[in-house]
């Protein structure tokens, strides 16, 4: 996702990570090795014990939820960039087509 960052930069895309899966210990432990190791600028958040995975029905990790308006749009097992900019500019389409459809006619 990090590589992602500057072909998004002033479209309305942002990138957050969230950590559901270890204790919090262990999560701020593992958090800063893995956000120095992929040089992340971008947020990570952690879940509230296995609440997250339940609110967004997450069954295996990890997991790439592209989300628009509030609403899951896409739920799918992580990608390399160049397939998750594939479905990062589909989603901007529909978003797109969407907010010309439901506008109103001059």
């Amino acid at each position: 996702m990090q590589k992602l960052l500057p072909d998004y930069e002033g479209k309305p895309v942002s990138f957050i990570s969230i950590n559901a899966k270890n204790p919090k210990g262990q999560v701020d432990a593992e958090v800063k090795r893995f956000r120095k190791k992929y040089k992340m600028t971008y947020p990570v958040y952690y879940g509230k014990g296995q609440d997250i995975n339940r609110d967004f029905q997450v069954l295996k990790l990890p997991r790439l939820i592209l989300v628009t308006d509030g609403k899951v749009r896409k739920d799918i097992i992580f990608l390399k960039a160049s397939d998750l900019k594939v479905e990062i500019d589909k989603l901007l389409a529909e978003v797109v087509t969407d907010e010309i459809e439901g506008a109103p006619s001059k």
